[in-house]
C-alpha cells in the first residue's frame, strides 16, 4: 500500500491538532491554578492588575478548553476558535508577565500562555490555504 501525499498531509495535520489540544489543555490548567491562587490577593497591592489578571486567566482557561473540545470533535470552526485562543493567550501572557513580581505563579502561567498561543497560531497559519492562488 502506498501513501499518497494527501494522506501524509492528513497525518501532519492530525499530529498538529493533537499537539494543539495538549497545549490548550496545559494552558487551561495553569490558568485555572493561577487565577484561583490570586483570588485571595485581590485586597493586596496592585489590586487593578490582580483583578485584570484573574479575569484574563479565567477567560483564557475557558477559550483553551473550548478550542480543545472543538478540535477534538473536528469542528469546522476549530481554526477560528484557535485564532481567538491565540489572541487571548497572548493577552493573558502579557498581563501575567506584568503581575509576576506580585504573584509567583504568573510567570509560569505567562510562559504556558505564550507556548499555547504559538502552537495555536501555527495551526491557524498552516490551515489557511496559500493566498497565491496556485495549486499543486
Amino acid at each position: 500500500m502506498t501513501t499518497t501525499p494527501s494522506h501524509g498531509a492528513e497525518q501532519s495535520v492530525s499530529r498538529h491538532v493533537e499537539d494543539c489540544i495538549r497545549a490548550c489543555m496545559a494552558c487551561a490548567h495553569i490558568c485555572n491554578i493561577c487565577g484561583n491562587d490570586m483570588l485571595g490577593m485581590a485586597h493586596q497591592a496592585a489590586h487593578d492588575l490582580t483583578a485584570r489578571c484573574i479575569r484574563l486567566c479565567r477567560d483564557c482557561e475557558d477559550i483553551c478548553l473550548l478550542a480543545a473540545q472543538w478540535m477534538g470533535r473536528s469542528s469546522v470552526f476549530s481554526i477560528r476558535i484557535c485564532a481567538l485562543c491565540a489572541e487571548l493567550c497572548e493577552l493573558c501572557a502579557g498581563v501575567c508577565e506584568q503581575h509576576a513580581p506580585h504573584h509567583a505563579l504568573c510567570g509560569d502561567c505567562a510562559k504556558e500562555c505564550r507556548r499555547c498561543a504559538e502552537i495555536c497560531h501555527k495551526m491557524v497559519v498552516e490551515s489557511v490555504p496559500a493566498a497565491s492562488g496556485q495549486t499543486s
